[in-house]
């Protein structure tokens, strides 16, 4: 397989960096050490950046963001992909219903990226469109519950080194507990809602080597609990619920997220939330012309 040009791949690393950053002005020195290549080559990919429209300097203060032709390119994205004016109008819905953050993310490439984003869960945390996180385990567990053995290997194996029968049985019965539900819910914990808090901080600042050394140990430190049983004793409050948007093809196009809940729950609401949950992503699914997958 012809592996791709180095100075193309380094060019969309710096425009999936802007993008994430809308608002945000950056120098060439903080987009060379955010992305990880050296000065020289990131000053000669802003400039044919820069000629091409997608990317405008400041003048005076010698910063760079987003530019014209990134709105044409969008523009025609959402034209091929009709899901995201759907999805971003729910997501807006959801937020308001639920009081918290909700999130709309699709497969890009090797990582899960933010398509909409509305609100701010519990733990203060909030998150852009753009934003992504590698596709390892147990990033993007709704999209799994439809996928084929091999993708959930591969994707297992981005997360741990080998994969045990006790962690393959623990979780194919999960999988399927959430094409059963057409939900998938997870209890708040201190390591849940430092690894997103940590998402949000990595993502605005760090470079690309220490956001992917500190969140895969912490996705790999989830990864061991995700499977737990969740105890109704007493209410919890719930840290993530997700459920899957289908396309035309069968296969999750778009998982919706909870992002935390303000309020402590009991087995009932926390059905409930994730039937209103599954209702909203059924709703895309429908009026976006999708089928649900056939390992439903």
């Amino acid at each position: 397989m012809t592996k791709p040009a180095p100075a193309v791949v380094r060019a969309t690393e710096i425009l999936d960096y802007l993008a994430g950053r809308p608002t945000l002005p950056l120098s060439m020195t903080e987009i060379a050490e955010a992305v990880g290549v050296n000065p020289a080559s990131t000053l000669a990919i802003l400039q044919a950046l820069t000629e091409a429209g997608y990317v405008v300097r400041h003048p005076r203060h010698k910063t760079y963001s987003i530019g014209p032709s990134m709105l044409i390119t969008g523009h025609a994205a959402r034209v091929r992909y009709e899901i995201a004016d759907a999805v971003d109008t729910e997501v807006r819905n959801l937020a308001t219903q639920f009081g918290t953050a909700c999130t709309a993310s699709m497969i890009a490439g090797e990582d899960v990226a933010v398509i909409a984003s509305h609100g701010r869960s519990p733990a203060g945390a909030s998150y852009q469109v753009g934003q992504r996180i590698r596709h390892s385990a147990p990033a993007g567990l709704v999209f799994m519950a439809w996928a084929s053995d091999g993708e959930v290997r591969r994707w297992l194996l981005r997360a741990t080194p080998m994969i045990t029968d006790e962690l393959w049985d623990a979780m194919q019965a999960m999988l399927a507990g959430i094409r059963e539900q057409g939900y998938f819910a997870s209890v708040q914990s201190d390591r849940v809602d430092k690894f997103y808090l940590q998402l949000g901080e990595t993502a605005r600042r760090g470079t690309v080597d220490e956001r992917l050394d500190t969140i895969q140990s912490m996705l790999a430190s989830l990864l061991a609990r995700m499977g737990e049983p969740i105890d109704f004793s007493a209410p919890r409050r719930i840290g993530f619920l997700g459920a899957p948007v289908f396309g035309s093809d069968g296969e999750v196009a778009v998982m919706l997220s909870v992002l935390g809940t303000p309020a402590r729950l009991t087995e009932a609401q926390v059905a409930d939330a994730g039937n209103r949950l599954r209702f909203s992503a059924d709703h895309i699914t429908s009026i976006t012309h999708g089928r649900q997958g056939a390992n439903a």
